[in-house]
């Protein structure tokens, strides 16, 4: 459960970014929306994409890397801020 709480934490920072910005500016529908459909579905296809050996943005790919080098994310800012 340490690795999917860990992970859990990454997508949920990811979702409040964004809350800031449209604090009372939107209804609270919205942003629980919002939250649902990032959590779901585009926070996990980056992290793969990102985190994941054989994602096209590893760095850890042997074939075909991303113009040659990959993604290196450290600490998750750049997935969480994707």
């Amino acid at each position: 459960y340490a690795k999917w709480i860990f992970s859990w934490t990454f997508a949920a920072t990811s979702t409040t970014i964004l809350s800031g910005a449209v604090a009372e500016r939107c209804t609270a529908f919205s942003y629980v929306t919002y939250t649902i459909f990032c959590i779901s579905v585009v926070y996990p296809l980056v992290a793969c994409w990102a985190w994941n050996p054989n994602g096209w943005l590893s760095a850890k790919r042997d074939h075909e890397a991303l113009l040659g080098c990959g993604v290196v994310d450290f600490a998750g800012s750049g997935v969480v801020h994707l």
